[in-house]
């Protein structure tokens, strides 16, 4: 019996790593465009992109893993289906109960992977982000600025534009700067400028040096021309609370804790995480049951139908208790509840005979044989 469970656990392992590598290529790929355009707009340095790309993917492999998985006890089953070798093991008195418990021992070990993920690494990880997000705001106005190109700042009360920039990215050249404010507006001209920043709230400035200054008002002939050594413009007020706080950069000690409905919302939609790894494996179990001539792959569109209603609900539900429209209490687990009910009536269905609930763990714990 053992023997027929590691090699299940085996032919489920297969397609699991491929499966897994293909969706991470996949976020990757769609996080990597995303943070591209960011650098491109000015928004994001291109150092951290790659920072930040590692960081986004261990943050959502809690919700990669479990999606890894039901796909290949699907596949993995599915091919045992295919290849007429669960008809084998039950010519051989190989029950259900030795699927169920092969897939139940991966499914509790990567539960185990994905709580630990859920509950402590991703919001560790979003905090590091905000860090990450933070600090490229404070670069993106000088990384924001290339050569021969227009830089607005302050919803375009500043706009820069450098000849030339230093190949370290501090220090700019030949570059003109217009201020305006209600009345007047402000022609800086200068042979170079560099950033600093003040204050505890993190006040940006471009220092301009060696330049003029024209001040006036735009349609008459009353500017007033100035020369300076050194001239400092305000381009961004600084913000003494931290950016980018968001639910999920909260500590789950901190969601327990909380009697704000978004973050008792985000606790039980961390907790579901793990929840649904295991009843997502049970209900591939029966959706993995097809014959020779459907082949493996004949219900992985109606799987993942599924899989997309199960974790919209969970998103709905959410975003109800969040509004208030359903107390936290009840919160997201009548979703669980329903697919709970779902993964045991198609088991049930499975055993194909009377007495189901005393048949099936007869099945699990103890009774070898069972129809396919």
């Amino acid at each position: 019996m053992r023997i027929v469970q590691r090699y299940i656990i085996r032919e489920i392992l297969q397609p699991f790593g491929a499966v897994l590598v293909v969706l991470m290529l996949i976020y990757l790929t769609n996080r990597f465009i995303d943070l591209l355009a960011d650098a491109a707009a000015g928004t994001l340095s291109r150092a951290l992109i790659f920072e930040l790309l590692a960081l986004k993917l261990l943050g959502k492999s809690a919700l990669l893993l479990p999606l890894a998985l039901y796909a290949a006890v699907l596949l993995g089953l599915g091919r045992l289906y295919k290849d007429s070798e669960m008809t084998a093991m039950v010519a051989g008195g190989i029950g259900l109960g030795a699927v169920v418990r092969a897939v139940l021992v991966l499914a509790l070990l990567t539960g185990a992977i994905v709580s630990v993920l859920a509950l402590y690494v991703s919001p560790k990880v979003a905090g590091m982000q905000a860090d990450l997000l933070a600090q490229a705001k404070e670069e993106s106005e000088i990384t924001g600025i290339y050569p021969g190109r227009f830089r607005v700042f302050r919803g375009g009360k500043q706009t820069v534009y450098a000849e030339e920039i230093a190949p370290d990215g501090r220090r700019l050249h030949k570059i003109f700067v217009v201020s305006r404010t209600q009345e007047r507006e402000h022609v800086l001209v200068a042979k170079h400028a560099y950033q600093k920043i003040q204050g505890n709230a993190g006040q940006r400035y471009i220092v301009l040096e060696h330049g003029r200054r024209y001040s006036g008002t735009p349609g008459q002939q009353d500017y007033v021309v100035t020369r300076f050594e050194r001239h400092a413009v305000l381009l961004e007020v600084g913000h003494a609370e931290p950016a980018f706080k968001k639910h999920d950069v909260y500590t789950t000690i901190e969601l327990i804790n909380s009697g704000q409905r978004k973050l008792k919302a985000e606790l039980q939609r961390r907790i579901s995480t793990p929840i649904s790894v295991i009843l997502l494996s049970l209900l591939a179990i029966s959706l993995a049951q097809t014959s020779p001539r459907q082949g493996k792959y004949a219900k992985l569109f109606t799987a993942f139908l599924i899989y997309f209603a199960y974790h919209n609900a969970i998103s709905v539900f959410g975003k109800l208790v969040t509004r208030g429209d359903v107390h936290h209490f009840i919160g997201v687990w009548p979703v669980h509840g329903v697919m709970a009910i779902v993964v045991i009536l198609l088991l049930m269905k499975q055993t194909k005979g009377s007495g189901y609930f005393q048949q099936l763990f007869r099945y699990m714990f103890g009774a070898r044989r069972y129809s396919l």
